[in-house]
């Protein structure tokens, strides 16, 4: 089962602006994927973008998951984001703009639980938490920003993209969270008691309950897979 939320920042609210993160997920009859793509704000077409971004893993990931899991881990970084670029590339020629006006990060993660194992891809500054056992544990961190933010359209990013094959293990769910999100999440460098808690028992109506009560200055958005329960969105 699916979770979304996918909150406006004030920043973006008070300047007439637009929610520039896009979040896409999909299933078959064996893989599951969650994406999670946060549009650059600096950029013309970083909404557009990032719903591409998103939207091209997710369903590069259910048609040809099986390679992917058998990839080395260089592989999946090269071909994932050689394949975010060549949609991203067709829609600024359409568009008559230069590519990097789409430019995002992206997380996604495909998960096989006929083979137990799920694969996470992480570019820029979204983290990826799993739970299981009550217990809730960090799969991605997010990069090194300090020198600026890794993104879709970086030259040479795929160097950049953080990429581990796992097993699922007792893991019950998986949630990827912007850094709008994840930054209200935590304390310097701690979770919270609460949305540590609400992860680590997969209760997230009740994380998107707190995000929403938080005053967001960014855009705060997360998309969560219950491994639990197939079926469509909870909620949005």
């Amino acid at each position: 089962m699916i979770t979304v939320l996918n909150r406006m920042g004030t920043f973006h609210s008070d300047n007439n602006g637009e929610n520039q993160d896009s979040v896409s997920y999909g299933e078959n009859e064996r893989f599951q994927v969650i994406s999670l793509a946060d549009g650059v704000s600096s950029c013309d077409e970083a909404k557009c973008g990032a719903e591409i971004a998103s939207s091209a893993i997710t369903k590069h990931f259910l048609e040809k998951g099986d390679f992917f899991l058998s990839f080395q881990e260089k592989q999946v970084a090269e071909y994932g984001l050689s394949h975010i670029l060549y949609q991203l590339g067709r829609q600024a020629e359409a568009d008559s703009k230069n590519v990097t006006e789409y430019s995002s990060t992206i997380a996604s993660v495909l998960v096989d639980q006929k083979a137990g194992k799920m694969l996470c891809f992480n570019l820029g500054d979204g983290m990826v938490l799993a739970a299981g056992d009550g217990k809730c544990r960090v799969i991605a961190l997010p990069s090194d920003s300090s020198q600026g933010c890794c993104v879709t359209t970086t030259r040479e990013a795929e160097a950049e993209v953080f990429v581990k094959v796992l097993d699922l293990g007792p893991t019950e769910s998986i949630v990827i969270c912007s850094d709008g999100a994840w930054k209200q999440m935590y304390r310097k460098n701690r979770l919270k008691p609460e949305p540590a808690y609400f992860v680590g028992h997969s209760e997230y109506a009740r994380l998107k309950d707190f995000l929403e009560k938080q005053d967001c200055f960014d855009a705060c958005s997360f998309v969560a897979l219950d491994l639990r329960k197939k079926g469509r969105r909870k909620s949005a």
